[in-house]
C-alpha cells in the first residue's frame, strides 16, 4: 500500500471516533436550551473539523521526519474538542 492510502484509512478510522464523543457529551449533559445547545454543536462540529484537519496534517509531516513522535502528537491535537467542550461549558 502506499502512503496515501494508509491516511485514507486512518483518516478513515479516525474520524468517527473523534466526532463521536465530543458530540455525545455536548448532547448527555449540560442544561441549556435548544437554541444554545444548536451553537454549541456547530461550534463542536467546526472544532472536531479544525482540531481533525490540524491532526493530520501535522502526522504526515511528522511521520515524515519523526515517526516516533508523530502518534503522540497527534493525539495530543485530537484532545482539542475536549478542551473546547471543557470551556465552553464553564
Amino acid at each position: 500500500m502506499n502512503d496515501t492510502t494508509v491516511w485514507i484509512i486512518a483518516l478513515g478510522f479516525f474520524a468517527p471516533l473523534h466526532y463521536m464523543g465530543p458530540v455525545l457529551v455536548t448532547f448527555l449533559t449540560g442544561s441549556e436550551d435548544s437554541r444554545r445547545r444548536r451553537r454549541l454543536l456547530q461550534r463542536v462540529l467546526i472544532d472536531c473539523t479544525l482540531s481533525m484537519l490540524a491532526g493530520f496534517a501535522i502526522a504526515v509531516w511528522l511521520f515524515r521526519s519523526e515517526p516516533a513522535y508523530a502518534g503522540a502528537v497527534f493525539l495530543l491535537v485530537m484532545a482539542a474538542p475536549y478542551l473546547y467542550l471543557w470551556w465552553a461549558r464553564r
